[in-house]
Parts: structure tokens; C-alpha cells; sequence
């Protein structure tokens, strides 16, 4: 996302919906970790870690990297746990569903899955649609 966004920051949005993985036991914590620094402007940073870590991940080291990143942490522990937080990634999981998210990360470009997973792909895909965009 971050190699894509760097490519074309003024045509390109990025949009990215939660799915974790049931099998996974910190999958749903880790989203409601995102989310919940998502909501002090801190998604990706929070995000990253959690990707960096992914083998060690902890009931306890999401606030601790919140204090990191320079949140509020009551507030963080707060949305970590409202009911609001998990409504909302369970709504992203059901819709991440109805589309056939099978596994993560899952990439579409325009609603459309690119068939392979590199940067130059995604690349070639976005530089089409932009040429086409300011063609038509």
C-alpha cells in the first residue's frame, strides 16, 4: 500500500478493510488495535507494528505500542474495547466475505482482483486505469 501510494499520491486512494483470519487468535485484537489508533489518526503506524510482530503478538503489547505512537492510552484501551470497534470490524469481515476475501492481504484495483501480487502489477493496473480516466 505504502509503495503504491509513494508511486501516485494524488491519483490513487487507498481504501483497506479488516479480515482477520479465524484460525489466527490475535487476528480480531489486532484489528480492533488498528482501529482503535485508526480513530487518533495512527492506523498505518499501529498497522505496521502489528505486521512487523505478527509471530509475537500479545493481549498486553497493543497499549504499550499505543504509548509508543503517542496516543492517549485510556483512549485507545477505551475504543480497543467498545462495542463499537467490534461492530465495526465485524462488518468488514462480512463484507470482506461477500466479495470472496479468502486470505490476507487481498488487493483490489477498481473492485477488480489482480490476477498475482507484486508492485509492478499493481503498477501496470493503476497506470492504465489512469491513462483511460484521462482519456475518456
Amino acid at each position: 500500500g505504502a509503495q503504491i501510494m509513494a508511486a501516485s499520491p494524488t491519483d490513487v486512494t487507498f481504501g483497506y478493510k479488516h479480515s482477520p483470519r479465524p484460525f489466527h487468535k490475535q487476528a480480531r485484537p489486532a484489528a480492533k488495535a488498528a482501529g482503535a489508533a485508526g480513530k487518533q489518526g495512527k492506523f498505518f503506524e499501529m498497522h505496521d507494528k502489528i505486521f512487523e510482530n505478527y509471530r509475537t503478538l500479545n493481549d498486553e503489547i497493543y497499549a504499550k505500542w499505543a504509548a509508543e505512537l503517542g496516543l492517549n492510552v485510556d483512549q485507545f484501551n477505551t475504543d480497543f474495547a467498545s462495542k463499537e470497534t467490534q461492530a465495526f470490524i465485524d462488518k468488514e469481515m462480512a463484507e470482506a466475505r461477500a466479495v470472496g476475501v479468502r486470505g490476507t492481504p487481498t488487493i483490489f484495483i477498481n473492485g477488480k482482483k489482480p490476477q498475482g501480487r507484486s508492485f509492478q502489477l499493481y503498477k501496470g493496473i493503476i497506470d492504465e486505469q489512469l491513462k483511460a480516466k484521462k482519456a475518456g
